[in-house]
């Protein structure tokens, strides 16, 4: 069978699937180096030289009322929030941030069974990284999934099945759907009829939250390419207003004409910028007055947050 166009849709699909699994299959991060921060950290904000000075920790940690520690994936989450300075920050450091951290959180036997769990995470992390990955043979989705084998059996060895179902059990769920609509998508004996039926099979089994969350940002977009094609058809403002109001609520209506009034005056204010921009650039003068000239434009025309973003208009 040839090779064909396929849709975007199909495209997206596959990278959105690809990611959930490979950030399953990720080991201890490495930060990227950054400068100096002015403030160093100190006993009583360790974090300030870090890239979660200001941040507020992810996640949770809580325990039964006999004392016995919650297994949930919000205490990965804590986990993982402290391990992202990994690179940034010796792991002895991070250790006793987040023991500091659980003590403050738990009671002592709740405490200990947590810094249990932290430091053979770490162990597993560790592990992960140094894994060899698999070989790169076939499709991505059968690379994607042999990885996924592996780091199970390797996750084993560290985490019992109670464990692992508690702390990882959603992460493992949503790793499997994902590998079940790349397998599909990457099905080069189905049409394109075929698979929109299997991936919306596929979809239906998926609990009604879940179904929701993805509708979301679905919707938004329907509800844009809508608008789009009423002004196209030469529809008015109010025509598209009446659209969305019909299909969310007035309220979203308004907020969305807000949005809608914003952009349209971003977009003037840029393109009054580029036009003076380019006069300031042609007249006559020296590099310094040249400068001072666009010194000056910026900051009649935009606040210094917007200005940040100029940038990618002066090409």
């Amino acid at each position: 069978m040839g090779s064909r166009q396929l849709p975007m849709t199909w495209a997206a699909g596959v990278i959105a699937a690809a990611a959930l699994v490979v950030i399953g299959l990720q080991g201890l991060p490495v930060a990227a180096p950054r400068v100096a921060d002015p403030m160093p950290a100190s006993d009583a904000n360790p974090l300030a030289a870090s890239s979660l000075a200001g941040t507020m920790p992810d996640g949770a940690a809580s325990a039964t009322a006999d004392d016995a520690l919650v297994l949930d994936p919000a205490l990965i989450r804590l986990f993982d929030y402290y391990l992202t300075t990994v690179g940034e920050r010796p792991i002895a450091a991070i250790q006793s941030q987040v023991e500091h951290d659980l003590d403050g959180r738990l009671a002592p036997h709740a405490a200990r069974q947590a810094k249990d769990l932290f430091a053979r995470y770490v162990q597993f992390k560790t592990a992960l990284k140094a894994q060899r990955p698999a070989k790169p043979v076939g499709r991505s989705v059968d690379m994607l999934r042999e990885g996924l084998r592996m780091m199970l059996a390797l996750r084993a060895t560290y985490f019992n099945a109670p464990e692992s179902q508690a702390l990882f059990g959603p992460q493992d769920a949503e790793a499997a759907a994902a590998l079940a609509r790349m397998d599909i998508e990457q099905d080069p004996s189905l049409t394109d009829a075929q698979r929109r039926q299997r991936l919306a099979a596929l979809d239906a089994k998926l609990p009604a939250s879940v179904r929701a969350e993805r509708e979301a940002p679905l919707a938004v977009v329907r509800l844009e390419e809508a608008a789009q094609q009423i002004r196209a058809q030469g529809g008015s403002e109010d025509d598209v207003y009446r659209m969305r109001a019909a299909a969310t609520s007035p309220e979203a209506a308004d907020r969305l004409a807000d949005v809608d009034r914003e952009e349209a005056a971003w977009k003037a204010r840029i393109a009054t910028y580029q036009s003076q921009r380019s006069a300031v650039l042609a007249a006559p003068g020296s590099d310094a007055d040249r400068a001072a000239a666009l010194s000056d434009l910026r900051n009649r025309l935009f606040t210094p947050d917007e200005q940040r973003r100029l940038a990618a208009y002066e090409g």
